[in-house]
């Protein structure tokens, strides 16, 4: 081996061992906070308990009060009233009305949840129009409208017939009408906006399926009628047959879709179904089925996400005077408080670890456990991003993670990981945190962890580079 080779392989083994050096200078040292989870009500988008305004579209008034100056709380239920429009189209002035309705909501945070009806006596087959054309006309009036507050507007309930609007009590609630309403609505309400009918017989016999697709089109896919179309029940937990949303068909002996069938197959249908679609309404009639552990298990199996705070009184009395008394973050808490919690998605994190990997461990591997402890799950498309903030200069790297949070059911639990080269940051002290933001609205998602929040998300913990 002449001077040259020797030279050379003396340069390779003194690069391999600046390498070495440098990787053990750079040596990672992280340290996680201690995951706990708390007891509190989280205002997240899309969930919780709401209030009902309700507005009479009129040719009277110049203006109507929406009341969304003084509205707080993260939902609520519109209920429009067509009925001075039994049998005309809806008035330009009506019009106007409406429009300004939504343009006063649509400045606060509040989701909407929508149903337009002729009646709120129980009465509708006085109030409502006398002929399908008038109501698929005004379909199309208020379609342009509402479409243009697509962003405020989470869902639809309802066809905008039946007693209160829930679907029954009409001379419309023939097959052939309830296809036709609902068809019209599809195609005329903008895609981003769920709609929901009152019964998962109803579902049925819309979809014409017997049961859920296996492979469902799932969160509003391509305008597809499937895929945005939930449920809502204003007899929830009212009795066996939640006040005739169900029957006594057994599954196997169904004849048609249309079918109503026992409470525990439409419990079981609701459990696969509204994984994908919302579920919500308001609970009635105090009742074995509506004490709260009883209610707790059908409100996780039916994936409720959001209830009327104003009715039942007799029922959420009952809830707030009762204690929950599980072995978890909530023992002692009252069993309103615990159900306004879980109500839709809730997500905590278990754990978090961080380990070097890799050539000369170039990549660092963060690995967060979250869970998700609500009674469904979230329905609209969230971003979640791990950032790295360098707490001597403030500045703030962010690494998206590849994860579709929609995917993490109730109760589920799920590992997220992220790598990323050690290049990408400067050496140094670092907080780590992960931030979840609604794709719409960009407000961020509060996770249900004793630490709390911070503006740039949860602190998962410390890092040294």
């Amino acid at each position: 081996m002449n001077l040259i080779q020797r030279f050379l392989i003396f340069l390779f083994g003194l690069l391999i061992l600046v390498l070495i050096l440098r990787c053990m200078r750079q040596s990672v040292t992280f340290t996680a906070e201690k995951f706990s989870e708390s007891n509190e009500v989280l205002e997240n988008p899309y969930q919780g308990y709401y209030h009902i305004i309700g507005y009479t579209l009129n040719d009277t008034d110049e203006a109507i009060a929406s009341h969304a100056d003084t509205y707080s709380d993260s939902l609520v239920l519109l209920e429009i009233n067509l009925k001075n429009y039994k049998n005309t189209d809806i008035s330009e002035h009506a019009l106007s009305q409406l429009e300004q309705i939504f343009k006063d909501w649509s400045n606060t945070d509040t989701q909407i949840l929508l149903r337009f009806l002729y009646d709120l006596d129980g009465i509708a087959k006085a109030t409502e129009p006398d002929s399908l054309s008038t109501i698929l006309t005004h379909i199309d009036q208020v379609s342009e409208i509402v479409n243009r507050y697509s962003d405020s507007v989470y869902l639809m309930q309802g066809i905008f017939i039946g007693n209160w609007g829930e679907m029954h009590g009409s001379e419309f609630m023939n097959d052939t009408s309830v296809h036709t309403l609902i068809n019209h609505l599809n195609e005329s309400i903008d895609s981003s906006i769920y709609l929901s009918v009152r019964t998962p017989a109803h579902w049925r016999m819309i979809t014409n399926l017997y049961d859920v697709p296996k492979k469902f089109p799932a969160f509003q896919a391509n305008g597809n009628l499937i895929a945005r179309l939930g449920l809502y029940n204003d007899g929830m937990l009212g009795s066996a047959s939640d006040l005739g949303t169900y029957g006594d068909t057994n599954r196997k002996d169904a004849t048609s879709p249309s079918y109503k069938g026992t409470r525990e197959d439409e419990l079981e249908f609701q459990n696969t179904l509204c994984q994908y679609v919302p579920n919500g309404g308001e609970v009635v009639s105090d009742n074995a089925y509506n004490d709260l552990p009883s209610a707790v298990e059908s409100l996780t199996t039916m994936h409720v996400s959001y209830l009327n705070a104003d009715y039942d009184n007799t029922v959420l009395d009952k809830w707030k005077n009762t204690t929950w008394n599980q072995n978890d973050a909530f023992y002692g808490c009252d069993g309103y408080t615990y159900i306004q919690a879980h109500l839709g998605y809730r997500y905590l994190v278990t754990k978090c670890t961080m380990k070097s990997s890799g050539f000369l461990n170039s990549q660092l591997n963060l690995s967060i456990g979250l869970q998700n402890t609500g009674f469904g799950n979230a329905l609209k498309e969230f971003h979640a991003t791990l950032k790295f903030k360098n707490t001597e200069t403030g500045e703030i790297s962010s690494v998206p993670i590849d994860y579709d949070l929609r995917k993490l059911k109730s109760t589920q639990k799920k590992t997220l990981s992220v790598s990323l080269p050690r290049k990408s940051l400067k050496s140094g002290s670092y907080q780590v945190f992960l931030s979840i933001t609604d794709a719409q609205s960009e407000k961020q998602i509060s996770l249900a962890n004793t630490q709390g929040m911070q503006e740039e998300g949860l602190l998962l913990g410390r890092m040294e580079y």
